[in-house]
This record gives C-alpha cells, sequence and structure tokens, in this order.
C-alpha cells in the first residue's frame, strides 16, 4: 500500500482533568482527591453509604500512595460497581512505606439511580505534586478521562 492510499489522518487532543486539593489533614487530602475524581463520573454528593469495605494500602511514597488509592477506588468502581462516598481512613508512615487503611463506604452504581457524567479511565503521574506549606497541605495531580 503507498501512502497515498491512506484514508487517516493524526490530530491534537486534550484527554485529561487536573485536580487541586487544598486541606490541613492529609487524610482529608487524600479524601478529596478522591471525591474530586469520582465527582467527575458523576454527583457523589447523591451517593448512599450502603455497602461498607475494608480498605489497606502499602506504598513507597506519598506520590505512590495517593496514585495507588485513588487507582483502588476506581478498580472498585470498574470491577464491582462500587461507588465510595465516605470514607473513614488514615494514613501514616511505617518503616520505609506509607500505608492507608480505614472503611469505605458507599452503594452500587446504577446510572439508573445515580448520574453518569464521564468516564475516568486513570489517575497519572504527569505533575503530581504534594507539598505543605503553613499546615496546608496541597495535591496536585492529573487524571485521563
Amino acid at each position: 500500500m503507498k501512502k497515498e492510499d491512506f484514508n487517516f489522518k493524526y490530530f491534537d487532543t486534550t484527554a485529561d482533568i487536573g485536580i487541586e486539593v487544598k486541606t490541613n489533614n492529609l487524610n482529608d487530602a487524600y479524601i478529596q482527591s478522591t471525591l474530586a475524581t469520582l465527582n467527575l463520573i458523576t454527583d457523589i454528593d447523591k451517593i448512599k453509604p450502603i455497602i461498607t469495605k475494608k480498605i489497606f494500602i502499602k506504598s513507597e511514597d506519598e506520590y505512590g500512595l495517593l496514585y495507588d488509592w485513588v487507582t483502588e477506588i476506581l478498580i472498585l468502581l470498574n470491577s464491582e460497581d462500587f461507588m465510595t462516598s465516605k470514607y473513614d481512613i488514615n494514613i501514616r508512615k511505617e518503616d520505609n512505606y506509607y500505608i492507608l487503611e480505614g472503611t469505605l463506604s458507599g452503594d452500587i452504581y446504577d446510572t439508573n439511580r445515580y448520574n453518569y457524567k464521564t468516564e475516568v479511565k486513570a489517575i497519572t503521574y504527569h505533575k503530581m505534586k504534594i507539598s505543605k506549606e503553613d499546615n496546608i497541605y496541597n495535591i496536585r495531580f492529573i487524571v485521563d478521562i
């Protein structure tokens, strides 16, 4: 096949959304990160906390923990249709790891009952930033939609 026979072209596209969180508590910063992510998918304030699940995540640093945390929430949604809306978590540093554990509450995500906005495919490390200034945690990351 010759190049002049090709019937396609490429175009630039943006398929990402940036999320910024500012709060005075690391646990709340991670919760707000998840809420912001899930709110892109549906109206998170309408999800009823009917089902409870335990969670345990262990990562090498705060960046890995944030990535693993948001990824785990998206996996629960994609594999079990479980949409979280309430969180009781604790983040701690133990040895050379960061650990997040606690409970998640939510409901089975049904688009007949809960509004559908868009699909979030994944969180990315691209431009991810976690910092603390004057007792305020600043988290910035991008999700792929």
